[in-house]
């Protein structure tokens, strides 16, 4: 068993009338699958990046890296997320529906891992 330490943190001066300090971190336990940081170039077409069953409950990593095209991230047949140009996402995934990536036009490249609990 492995352990993976997510860590996010918030700070701001002026979002709010008071300044923003706030860190968040968690131990995970990684007993199963890893998938080591990967890309892939998307296109306008559906991708399917993770297939539902494939894992059990697992941690995703993804991240935009292109610096102007947009990517919608569905589970299942919805838009779930919207990765803006350079934005990033972490996330408990119950692997219950597929991970599905598209871009909104071009090619740009996903980054992604991920660990399975």
């Amino acid at each position: 068993m492995a352990t993976l330490t997510p860590t996010i943190t918030l700070t701001s001066s002026d979002v709010m009338t008071d300044t923003l300090s706030l860190s968040v971190s968690d131990s995970l336990t990684i007993s199963g699958d890893v998938v080591g940081i990967s890309r892939v170039a998307l296109s306008t077409g559906d991708l399917t990046l993770l297939a539902n069953g494939t894992y059990t409950k697992s941690y995703v990593y993804l991240k935009n890296t292109d610096g102007s095209i947009a990517m919608d991230i569905d589970f299942g047949t919805a838009l779930s997320i919207q990765l803006a140009a350079g934005e990033f996402a972490f996330f408990p995934w119950e692997s219950s529906l597929d991970v599905v990536a598209k871009a909104a036009s071009g090619t740009p490249v996903l980054e992604y891992a991920l660990f399975e609990a």
